[in-house]
């Protein structure tokens, strides 16, 4: 076969685009939605080991209940 038989119609061209088109299109939607699984299993592990570990976030600059802050006399 000489390379001049192998010359592909306009149609050949735009059905082979169009296919592997909507393959990469599905193909990024499935990796999109796993991806997103994956985070959000990371995220409620993460949960489930602060609430399981008794360790929370500590906001510092919150006084603690129960401790009267005293103010030096000046």
């Amino acid at each position: 076969m000489q390379p001049s038989e192998m010359v592909m119609n306009p149609k050949q061209v735009f059905l082979s685009v169009l296919i592997f088109g909507v393959a990469g299109l599905l193909l990024f939607m499935y990796l999109q939605v796993w991806i997103e699984e994956q985070h959000a299993g990371r995220v409620e592990k993460k949960r489930e080991q602060k609430v399981t570990s008794g360790w929370g976030p500590v906001n510092y600059l919150q006084p603690i209940p129960g401790i009267k802050h005293q103010v030096p006399p000046t």
